[in-house]
């Protein structure tokens, strides 16, 4: 398991995400190892409404860096896919207590 990431303001109107990671994938099949690990540690809980929904966020960034060969030019995009947790609406759910409150 990855370790849970935990929210913090500074105080000067910031927020601070700590246990954030970043690895490097030099496959599409590492990069898709770490999308599965990702996943496979997202809070999923049945509701009355969805067999299996997520009640955490996950954010998947993708940084691609290209170099022609011998150029000093280099282009860097970035691109982040993002699924929010459940996007039913919790008063139409039907669920109670510390589901409720996650």
């Amino acid at each position: 398991d990855l370790p849970k990431v935990k929210l913090f303001d500074n105080g000067d109107e910031e927020l601070i995400m700590k246990n954030l990671s970043i690895h490097r994938a030099d496959t599409e099949e590492d990069a898709l190892n770490l999308l599965f690990i990702g996943d496979t540690n997202r809070v999923v809980s049945e509701t009355p409404k969805n067999d299996a929904s997520t009640r955490s966020h996950c954010i998947f960034t993708i940084i691609i860096e290209a170099q022609k060969h011998g150029e000093d030019v280099k282009t860097v995009s970035k691109l982040n896919l993002v699924d929010l947790s459940g996007s039913e609406r919790i008063g139409n759910t039907g669920v109670e207590g510390l589901l409720r409150k996650e």
